[in-house]
């Protein structure tokens, strides 16, 4: 069984790190769609929740303002993850672009050690039918 070159294995290293490093992508991606889907459902309800001018009472005032406060709130807190949320995937993404270079970069490595190898196997291969050759001659005539 051929051993793997320690460049192999580091572009397998870096292959795995960028496959958890997408699925965070994609958490992030799904929580912040969600997030916003949220705040845009929080702004449609803070839109309806208007106080209604005409005839009203005290009770009916005082509960559409607190039900009015609590939306706000609300929208407030989605709108902050929302900020929280578009950072992270800002960051996770320039750190997935950092990882694909990286691996990028040792795979090219990889290819050029293999290259090489290769090279230098074809070349003592080389010296060695040159060496038979040369023996064959020495006592073939």
């Amino acid at each position: 069984m051929k051993q793997k070159s320690i460049y192999e294995r580091y572009t397998l290293k870096q292959q795995i790190d960028i496959s958890k490093r997408a699925e965070t992508m994609r958490t992030l991606n799904s929580e912040l769609k969600k997030s916003q889907e949220l705040a845009q459902q929080l702004t449609e309800i803070a839109k309806q929740t208007k106080i209604k001018t005409g005839e009203t009472n005290a009770m009916s005032l005082r509960s559409s303002s607190w039900y009015s406060n609590v939306v706000q709130e609300q929208l407030e807190t989605t709108e902050n993850r929302n900020q929280f949320l578009q950072r992270e995937v800002d960051d996770n993404r320039r750190t997935l672009a950092k990882a694909v270079h990286r691996k990028n970069k040792s795979q090219e490595s990889w290819h050029r050690y293999e290259a090489i190898e290769q090279a230098n196997k074809e070349e003592k291969l080389e010296q060695e039918l040159f060496s038979r050759k040369r023996n064959a001659n020495k006592f073939g005539n």
